[in-house]
């Protein structure tokens, strides 16, 4: 597949996405990033690159928290996400590796409880995934 036709395909899927995927999305996207920056190891170059596209991916997932509906566990969320980029800063500062592949596997957790939050939305409420409405309160 061609880079513009890969191009043209991720932005449907992200143009066609409800909002609960693309919290999904944004996970995956992280994740990915995580194992490019392990894989990186002595190319320091490369780790930097891939753990600021981890970090990109936090602050969306920081923005798109709604404080107001999300309550506690958007705060707990934003502080997880702090926690996750402040970690991330001291891999790029330190010169490793090694705190990456515990934000990985905490963005794995989270990634797999929001996959079942979403699914049980779909399931039980799909009008909150067709409608007008929002389909988590932890999205803004």
């Amino acid at each position: 597949m061609s880079y513009a036709a890969h191009t043209s395909y991720k932005n449907a899927a992200i143009n066609t996405a409800d909002r609960g995927k693309l919290v999904v999305m944004v996970y995956d996207h992280c994740i990915q990033w995580c194992d490019r920056a392990i894989e990186a190891k002595a190319d320091l170059e490369k780790r930097c690159k891939a753990i600021d596209k981890v970090q990109a991916g936090l602050t969306e997932l920081t923005c798109a928290l709604d404080m107001e509906r999300g309550g506690d566990i958007a705060r707990n969320l934003w502080r997880l996400y702090e926690f996750m980029t402040w970690t991330l800063t001291q891999c790029i500062v330190n010169r490793t590796d090694k705190g990456v592949a515990n934000v990985r596997q905490l963005l794995s957790e989270l990634r797999s409880a929001w996959q079942v939050a979403v699914e049980d939305v779909r399931r039980n409420q799909p009008e909150l995934v067709t409608g007008q409405s929002r389909p988590l309160a932890l999205v803004g």
